[in-house]
C-alpha cells in the first residue's frame, strides 16, 4: 500500500511538470542558420541548450526573440563593444522570459543595437545583431530553456547539430 501511494504521488508529480495546451508556446529560429551544437558539445561535455549560427560572421542582422508569443522579456546588456569570439564569461548580452511554471528561456552573444536598451512585451521582436559576447568561440545565439540551474533539453527533441533552420522554423516547444 505505501509503495502504491508513493508511486501515484510520483505519477501526479510528473504530470505537473508537463507544459499545458493552454501554455506551450513555439520556439522558431531567431535568424536563418544551421544548429552548432545541442545537448552536448562536439568534445563530449553537456551543453544543454542550441547554439545557431548564421555563417554569415558577426554582426548579422536582425536576431529576434525566439519564442513565437507576445512575452514580457528583460534585457541585460553586459557590453556595448562588437564581440565576436568571447570576451569572458558573464559578459554575454542576454535577453530572457521568465514563464510561471519557474522556466526561464533565454538567449545569449547578441550584439548591442539601438533596439537592445530596453526590456518589452513583444512577440519576435529584434533584439540584436549576431554575436558571440561572453564564453562564446564565435557569433551564435544561445538558446537555453532552464530551472534553478537545471537545463532542460527536452524542448529541442528532433532539433539536432548540422541541421539547418530558416527564420521562424520550428526549434521547439516550451511553457
Amino acid at each position: 500500500m505505501r509503495n502504491l501511494m508513493k508511486t501515484t504521488l510520483a505519477s501526479l508529480l510528473s504530470l505537473s511538470l508537463l507544459p499545458t495546451a493552454a501554455s506551450a508556446y513555439t520556439v522558431g529560429a531567431p535568424f536563418p542558420g544551421t544548429v552548432t551544437a545541442a545537448t552536448y558539445y562536439s568534445s563530449g561535455s553537456f551543453h544543454g541548450a542550441i547554439d545557431l549560427a548564421s555563417g554569415d560572421g558577426c554582426g548579422y542582422w536582425g536576431v529576434e526573440t525566439a519564442v513565437q508569443a507576445s512575452l514580457a522579456w528583460t534585457v541585460n546588456v553586459r557590453t556595448t563593444a562588437r564581440v565576436c569570439n568571447g570576451n569572458g564569461s558573464g559578459n554575454q548580452n542576454e535577453v530572457r522570459h521568465t514563464f510561471s511554471n519557474g522556466y526561464t528561456f533565454r538567449q545569449w552573444h547578441f550584439l548591442y543595437v539601438a533596439a537592445t536598451s530596453k526590456s518589452r512585451t513583444c512577440d519576435r521582436c529584434q533584439v540584436g545583431d549576431e554575436g558571440g559576447t561572453g564564453n562564446a568561440s564565435g557569433p551564435h545565439t544561445h538558446m537555453q530553456y532552464d530551472k534553478s540551474g537545471t537545463n532542460n533539453t527536452a524542448w529541442y527533441s528532433g532539433t539536432t547539430k548540422g541541421k539547418f533552420l530558416a527564420r521562424d522554423q520550428k526549434v521547439g516547444t516550451v511553457g
